[in-house]
This record gives structure tokens, C-alpha cells and sequence, in this order.
């Protein structure tokens, strides 16, 4: 079939000839886990995914894509990672006519679904091509910043005078650095500005009420009703239906906590997408609620926030969604092996303590009732009880069939932690390849700081996030409008 349709078949055998002729080493990639210097962004879990991991100019690498092709005539010739015919090579059964890919002179055509075979019905293949495509898009942005440096440089005058007020000659590495504007959606400057314009909301309306956290589940019915259009697929491996199911679910809640006034009147909402590593989209929510509701919330707790297992008897519903979604472990010492283990201690704290009732603590903080009671659920061939429940709301739960984590906030002592929560960034990865046994850095020598580096380098990228920035969907989310007022230094440039 590929050698009567596609025009590059003959150009895989010959590079199959010569694969077979020469000596290939086979390397392996192994993630590492470095919580003592990044933390949390470096952290591994067990999730089935296709991933890419992004390595940025260092001594070993030039920090740009290495793809040879053979001439007949030239030789080894480089192939720029937007080339048109780039995905039709590395693809060639996704592609298989050989076709181009996006390029600026691309015609208007009506799609024959008769014809070739549709990327989405790749499998796992279909993550790999996702992570690729995206990847290069944001190389490509990422390359018109370093090379757009001149425009961006508005500090350069000031950084010059601060560096000879303070005594120095050398002006080798002054205004040398590589700059990552704040309007590059995922940068350090990106969240650091939304950071300081959540701060300015609280400033002016107060701190917010309500913390929630909703995490996409690959077995909802329209993720699944999908799934009959697409023989032969599975959930996990058509992450473009998952972000988009995901976004409109989002949009949903976002309706029931504006519009229909789930908690009250909402004066505000703000959220952050995240794709860590677990193979899924989940989003963190701040829900800032009307004046005259603060105190009803803090009064009425239980009716709002439950950390209890449902009676099965009475709402068996909620009891099989709690069981499958807001079940913490097993960890501890029954299970010393589990993700969120420390030591020996674990870094969500869980099992919880026994409370006869919702109380604050001494710093204001909330303590979900949790009473000592015979209903248990079977997790993982273990009986657990209220200890190693996440505080949930009912009607949430039941709604969405997810995990829905709720929390409230009564005291403004945790807001400064909770925008640094939702606005950390992207997840990174440490890797190291085992025949050379070293570990990759960023390359922050005498050039200076090169904040694009430090973004690119380590960046780790799965299928669904790759998909989800693809179909330009937002990860960051205001209702309430924040005005920016630029200011100029003396002597600054204008």
C-alpha cells in the first residue's frame, strides 16, 4: 500500500540499509527524582504516557532538534524541525501518503475521510506525534524571542548604570542575558506577573474563600461514547479528546459556580491548568465569594465541605464516588512504597487525626469533622476509614465524577501559598542517559542568564498538554480585570 501512494517509501528503505549495515548503540533515558532542588516540578509517579522531555543548550547539546537526512548527492544535510515534510518522515503510517504538513501556502480542500488513515486512530502514536508537534511550536516561538532580543531589552540602560554604580569594569556580560517576556504564556515572568495581579485582587476585595481542585477522569460517558467512532482506540491514548471533554466540563463548573451560584454570589473566580505527571488535566480554582456570604461559609462548613465517608446504605451513590476519587493511599507504614511517601512520613499528612467536630486551630485554620465510625471502604485490599478521606463537596462529586477536592479558606495567613501553589509553572524533568552517567544542567555561564534556556531546558511535556496548547485553550483564568500601570526609572529606557 505505502509503495503505490506514498513518495518517500523508497527513501526508508534506503535508510533501512543502511541501519542494518552499521553499528547502532542503544542508549537509555531514566528519570530521576531531585526533590531537594526543585521540589515537587521534579517528581515522578506511575502514569502510562507518552512524554517528551525538552533539553536546552548545554556543553553536550547545540539545544536545537539534530534531524540528518542522507542525499544521494550532498550527503548528511540537516532538516529544520519545521520542515513540511518533516512529520510525514518521522510518521510515514499516520502519513501516509507522504503529504506536507502546515506551511504558508497550504490550499483549502475538502477532507475525504476515505482516504489515508487518520492520525487520531494511531494509538500511542497518535501521543507521540502530539507531544512532537507541539513541541516544535514552541521551539519555534521560543526562537523568534531569542532573536527578537533588541525589542525586548527594555532594562538594558538601567542595568548598564546600576553596574557602574556599583563599581563594575567588566561590561563583557552586561545586557547579554537572554530575556523570556511576560507575555509567553508558561514563563517565570508569566506566572510571576499573575501572581502580583492576584495579590492585587485580594488587596482589594479580600482574600479568597474557596480552594478547588478538578482532575479529568479518562471513563466519563462522552470520553467514552467517543471512543465508539474510533475503533481500535483507547481513552488514554486520544489526549485531544480528553482536553477538549476536559475544557467543557471546566466551563461547566465555571457556570455552576458564576451563573448558577452554586456557593452564592461569586465575585470572583481564578484558575490554573496544570499537566503534571500523572497523564491527565487538572485545574486549580480560587472562588472569592460576596461579603455578606464569608460568614455564612465559615459558619456552615459541614454543609459545604465533607471529610467523612458517606452511610452506602443511605447514598450509595456518593459512597462509590468517594471510594473511586477522594480516597488518599494507602501510605504510611502500610505502604512505604507509595508516591506521596517522604522517609517515612507522608507530604499530604495523611492518615488525618480523629475531630468530634469542625474546629480552627490556633493559626485559624480549618479542621474537617472526622469522627471514629464502622464505615470503611476497601482501597487497594486495605479497610480504610475518615482518616484518608479528601474533603469534598457532594453535590460536586456526585455531578462530575471526578475527583473534586474542596477546600475553604477563613483566614488570610495561607493566601500568599495558595497563588504560589497555582502559579509554580510548568513540571520539569532530571534525566540522565546511562552510558555517559551525567546529569543535564542549565547553561548559565559567562553569557549571563538565559531565562529562555531555563524554560526550554528539562521542560516536561505530555499528550494531553500538548494537545490542549494546540487548540490555543487557556491555562490561566481571571474573571476580574486587573489594570497594569508601567512605570519608568530615571535614566531608564522609554
Amino acid at each position: 500500500m505505502l509503495d503505490e501512494i506514498n513518495q518517500l517509501v523508497d527513501e526508508f528503505r534506503q535508510q533501512r540499509d543502511l541501519y542494518e549495515s552499521e553499528e547502532v548503540v542503544d542508549l537509555e533515558i531514566t528519570l530521576k527524582v531531585i526533590r531537594s532542588e526543585s521540589g515537587r516540578d521534579c517528581h515522578i509517579s506511575n502514569t502510562d504516557e507518552v512524554a517528551g522531555i525538552m533539553v536546552g543548550d548545554t556543553k553536550d547539546t547545540c539545544g536545537e532538534r539534530d534531524i540528518v537526512v542522507h542525499d544521494k548527492i550532498k550527503g548528511l544535510v540537516r532538516v529544520s524541525y519545521v520542515h513540511p515534510k518533516l512529520m510525514a518522515l518521522q510518521y510515514p503510517l499516520l502519513f501516509s501518503r507522504g503529504e506536507d504538513g502546515l506551511h504558508p501556502k497550504i490550499k483549502f480542500q475538502k477532507n475525504d475521510e476515505s482516504k489515508g488513515l487518520t492520525p487520531t486512530l494511531g494509538g500511542r502514536l497518535f501521543q507521540q506525534y502530539s507531544v512532537d508537534a507541539f513541541s516544535s511550536i514552541e521551539q519555534t516561538r521560543l526562537w523568534w524571542f531569542r532573536t527578537h532580543q533588541t525589542t525586548l531589552r527594555n532594562e538594558l540602560y538601567s542595568n548598564i548604570c546600576d553596574s557602574l554604580s556599583r563599581g563594575d569594569v567588566d561590561t563583557s556580560n552586561i545586557g547579554t542575558g537572554i530575556i523570556l517576556p511576560a507575555g509567553f504564556v508558561g514563563s517565570k515572568r508569566y506566572m510571576q506577573q499573575n501572581f502580583q495581579d492576584a495579590l492585587a485582587i485580594c488587596h482589594f476585595i479580600g482574600h479568597p474563600d474557596i480552594f478547588l481542585i478538578m482532575t479529568c477522569n479518562p471513563l466519563w460517558d462522552e470520553i467514552q461514547k467517543m471512543m465508539k467512532y474510533l475503533p481500535g482506540c483507547i481513552a488514554p491514548n486520544c489526549p485531544d479528546i480528553i482536553s477538549r471533554v476536559f475544557r467543557l466540563k471546566l466551563d461547566q463548573l465555571l457556570a455552576d459556580i458564576k451563573t448558577k451560584k452554586y456557593f452564592g454570589v461569586c465575585n470572583g473566580v481564578m484558575y490554573v491548568v496544570e499537566f503534571q505527571k500523572r497523564g491527565l488535566p487538572h485545574v486549580h480554582m480560587l472562588i472569592w465569594l460576596d461579603a455578606d456570604l464569608k460568614k455564612n461559609l465559615k459558619q456552615n462548613v459541614d454543609k459545604y465541605v465533607s471529610a467523612e465517608i458517606p452511610d452506602p446504605l443511605l447514598d450509595p451513590v456518593c459512597y462509590a464516588t468517594m471510594k473511586e476519587f477522594m480516597i488518599h493511599g494507602p501510605c504510611g507504614l502500610q505502604n512505604l512504597k507509595s508516591p506521596c511517601m517522604k522517609g517515612f512520613n507522608c507530604i499530604r499528612h495523611f492518615p488525618k487525626k480523629y475531630y468530634a467536630q469542625t474546629t480552627f486551630d490556633d493559626s485559624g485554620f480549618l479542621i474537617y469533622i472526622r469522627r471514629r465510625q464502622d464505615i470503611t471502604v476497601d482501597v487497594r485490599k486495605t479497610d480504610l476509614d475518615n482518616q484518608w478521606v479528601v474533603p469534598y463537596n457532594r453535590d460536586l462529586l456526585v455531578k462530575y465524577q471526578c475527583h473534586v477536592n474542596v477546600e475553604i479558606y477563613c483566614h488570610a495567613q495561607s493566601v500568599k501559598y495558595l497563588f504560589k501553589y497555582c502559579l509554580k509553572g510548568h513540571d520539569h524533568a532530571t534525566v540522565y542517559i546511562n552510558k555517559k552517567k551525567k546529569q543535564s544542567k542549565n547553561n548559565n555561564d559567562d553569557r549571563g542568564i538565559d531565562e529562555i534556556n531555563a524554560y526550554f531546558d528539562r521542560r516536561y511535556l505530555c499528550g494531553a498538554e500538548a494537545t490542549y496548547r494546540i487548540f490555543g485553550l487557556p491555562i490561566h483564568h481571571r474573571s476580574l480585570s486587573v489594570e497594569r500601570l508601567p512605570f519608568h526609572l530615571p535614566g531608564a529606557k522609554n
